[in-house]
């Protein structure tokens, strides 16, 4: 593929409006690990080097750019300790390691919430309706999410698959939470102050949760956490009835909210979840090379 469509296609995937960070991650590391196997190593590391340019163009999104970040550090570390260091093999397993993770946060969250029989979540998130598959006994409240609508996109991916769900209109959300057992949520991003990144609306369900005393979880993945202090807020511009509306689609939840990080790691506090994630982050590039060489 010429380099300029390949860029071009980077930023297609990067700019996804619809999909959350786990499936443009995902989506990004897929259409590299295919693209790089037909280039030699210096134009790959080049090839790296523009997408990592390109991905941090849009620093709401924390995780791609972690994600090429560590691929970068990888190849780096390879390059000098090996001979020939094998950039196809390195980004399949970077591609690998981070689906285990993301699996393993899905089944840690199960066994958390499998004795409860309702739950409330926002938006649309690829990892919460995982999660909801593998506790069909859950039912799951959630509300539409207008302008965007997520909330009944995911409402009807979960009954599409059989799951109990329940919508609400978004002025009704109160009475949504105060009817379920645990709220949980996807993330974006994880601060270095322990605060999370979610969809807008994300701090109105941390409130109400406070105000109720019901626990709050999010689920993320340790390479979730913006170590280099990379994200800020993303505004969208939405026209309805030829009126024009800005809003920040992402907000923060003060670490003080949050009852747990539920990830690939286990169920931590928020300040427990920082410092074993950022020792993952850090040892990610040796256990990848681990990894190629057994």
């Amino acid at each position: 593929m010429p380099e300029t469509k390949l860029y071009s296609r980077v930023r297609e995937i990067i700019n996804d409006k619809i999909h959350g960070s786990t499936t443009i991650a995902v989506n990004l590391l897929t259409f590299l690990s295919d693209e790089l196997m037909y280039v030699d190593l210096n134009k790959a590391i080049r090839i790296i080097d523009e997408v990592q340019r390109i991905v941090e163009e849009r620093s709401s999104m924390v995780l791609p750019s972690n994600l090429i970040y560590v691929l970068k550090k990888t190849i780096e570390l390879s390059s000098s300790i090996e001979e020939k260091t094998d950039i196809v093999k390195i980004s399949k397993l970077l591609l690998s390691s981070y689906v285990e993770d993301t699996t393993k946060a899905v089944e840690n969250s199960v066994e958390v919430l499998k004795d409860c029989k309702r739950i409330f979540t926002l938006s649309y998130s690829s990892q919460i309706t995982r999660i909801l598959e593998r506790t069909p006994a859950v039912e799951v409240c959630i509300t539409t999410g207008w302008p965007l609508l997520d909330g009944y996109r995911a409402f009807r991916e979960f009954r599409s698959k059989g799951l109990g769900a329940k919508i609400y209109p978004d002025s009704s959300i109160y009475e949504a939470i105060s009817s379920s057992e645990a709220v949980i949520l996807g993330c974006d991003a994880v601060l270095m102050d322990g605060s999370s990144v979610n969809r807008s609306g994300s701090k109105a369900v941390a409130l109400i949760c406070h105000d109720l005393s019901i626990p709050l979880y999010i689920v993320c993945d340790s390479m979730k956490l913006d170590f280099r202090s990379f994200w800020n807020p993303e505004t969208w511009l939405y026209t309805f009835e030829e009126e024009e509306m800005r809003f920040q689609v992402f907000e923060k939840i003060e670490s003080g909210y949050v009852s747990s990080y539920i990830s690939n790691l286990g169920f931590h506090t928020p300040r427990v979840f920082l410092d074993e994630a950022l020792r993952k982050i850090e040892n990610y590039p040796y256990e990848l090379l681990h990894r190629q060489t057994h």
